[in-house]
């Protein structure tokens, strides 16, 4: 039997996708970032330390799985960011296992391990795996729930549904908006009752069980928070904010549904999420399509299902995700890929196929390799701006958008406050006379927004850049100094 097995699977490309996968496992694991740079971020690592939705620690829905997983690695490490970072990588390595599982319905085993490195290296999913958010530790899990879906599909007893529905819990109490991917259970028990194996009974116990499962997570918050009616104001408050307000959703957003899909497929989808912005793998992702030709695929039941889930989290992120953070379309980039590589390996490939596909591998692998590494020694342009501000002798404030979180959390000497309206900042300002005005671009752009014209009354001060890929908002940062003496002229 294990003969056999080696046979199998024991060649050449699956010991290099074996390679690729332990490669980048211990990268990730050696460079863990250390920075919280956004909001969100913030949000997490001060839940991990204190559980509080009031207080944003973390905001709604809580992602109660995701902050026990961090709580449980910051037993090991000091730095809540860290513990999260390491929970999402370990979550996501053993995302390993199921992806071969489901690579080797579709392609020869010779193929399955180093078609299943394909996926799992992905430059920028990689990428967001190491940051101390949900995405990753969902990622990972989505590719088990993926699994089980397609394992109980093929059994004849329905008991074996309890595990996807459990799965699925798990799941949305990581990251709320993967509930998309619940049409997969849908059509599972659709595809069941339209052949005899599900009853009116079955459903109505299945559906319990669901609802079950789901409860367990909504009620521990509940309680958490002073019970259900709290739960509910807060989901509330943190709907119409997403869907309204800032979640950049279809209704809060500038773009139009054309700029969005565009946007959604074509940027955050093949150029970030499929080549993670390097033009030598977009061409080779574009050459790989050669291969594609009269690629064919079996198990049709299997293809069905991950089409629908693409298609469902595709109409999902357009429509109720901000498109401006390709973060929000991984679980679309990701079976994506896994379509795009068991086409690839579907057939048996030539030599020269099979060391073009060797070759794109170990591209991406560098390239992902690379990403880590610059994720992990480049400083974020808001913890530059802290920096920056910290060596001003001359008593200062600085007004900040979204950065004042950031700030807080690094617990900076400088007074720092959020603001959105310039009536706000002119009537506060006035109280630091004998202080240094700063303000951060975000600032400064929202107040031009609603029709102030500040450019005769600020200079800029200092430019911060970081890395575009892993922060699309606040990558570059421009500080201006409010002219005292023009302030005092208005």
């Amino acid at each position: 039997m294990v003969r056999e097995k080696i046979r199998k699977y024991g060649s050449w490309s699956n010991g290099i996708g074996s390679l690729a996968i332990m490669s980048v496992f211990i990268l990730q694991v050696i460079w863990v970032p250390a920075y919280a740079s956004t909001w969100d971020m913030v949000d997490f690592a001060l839940g991990v330390i204190h559980f509080d939705m009031y207080q944003m620690q973390p905001h709604f829905p809580g992602y109660p799985y995701f902050i026990l997983g961090g709580k449980a690695f910051h037993m090991l490490v000091g730095d809540p960011v860290q513990a999260l970072s390491l929970f999402n990588i370990f979550m996501y390595g053993s995302a390993v296992i199921p992806l071969i599982l489901l690579v080797k319905r579709l392609v020869r085993p010779s193929y399955s391990v180093v078609a299943a490195a394909f996926i799992y290296t992905s430059s920028f999913t990689v990428l967001m795996v190491n940051q101390p958010m949900s995405e990753g530790a969902a990622m990972g899990m989505m590719w088990w729930y993926i699994w089980s879906l397609v394992w109980a599909n093929e059994r004849s007893h329905n008991g074996f549904l309890i595990l996807p529905l459990f799965l699925f819990s798990l799941l949305l109490g990581i990251r709320l908006s993967y509930l998309a991917l619940g049409f997969g259970i849908l059509l599972v028990l659709y595809t069941r009752w339209k052949s005899g194996l599900f009853k009116i009974m079955d459903l109505f116990v299945y559906s319990l069980i669901t609802i079950l499962f789901q409860l367990v997570w909504v009620a521990g918050i509940s309680m958490s928070e002073g019970g259900l009616d709290s739960f509910l104001r807060l989901a509330l408050s943190f709907t119409n904010g997403h869907f309204q307000e800032w979640g950049g959703a279809i209704g809060a957003s500038d773009l139009s549904l054309l700029d969005r899909t565009g946007k959604l497929l074509f940027v955050n989808t093949v150029w970030v999420g499929g080549a993670g912005e390097s033009v030598i793998l977009l061409f080779l992702l574009g050459g790989s399509f050669i291969l594609l030709w009269r690629a064919k695929l079996g198990n049709r039941q299997m293809i069905i299902l991950l089409v629908l889930l693409a298609v469902s989290y595709f109409l999902w992120a357009l429509f109720a995700q901000n498109v401006m953070k390709p973060r929000h379309a991984l679980p679309l980039i990701g079976i994506s890929w896994f379509f795009i590589t068991v086409l690839l390996f579907s057939r048996k490939r030539t030599m020269a196929g099979s060391l073009f596909l060797i070759l794109f591998l170990l591209l991406q692998v560098s390239h992902t390799s690379k990403l880590l590494y610059t994720y992990t020694s480049e400083i974020p342009s808001v913890y530059q701006m802290a920096d920056y501000l910290e060596e001003i002798d001359q008593p200062l404030v600085v007004y900040t958008w979204e950065e004042s979180r950031v700030l807080e959390y690094l617990d900076v000497p400088f007074i720092h406050k959020k603001v959105q309206t310039y009536e706000v900042f002119a009537n506060d300002a006035g109280y630091y006379p004998d202080r240094d005005i700063y303000l951060t671009d975000k600032v400064v752009q929202g107040f031009k927004n609603q029709g102030i014209s500040v450019n005769d009354f600020i200079k800029i001060e200092k430019h911060f850049h970081s890395s575009e890929l892993i922060d699309p908002i606040y990558h570059d940062l421009t500080l201006y100094k409010w002219e005292k003496s023009r302030k005092e002229e208005e």
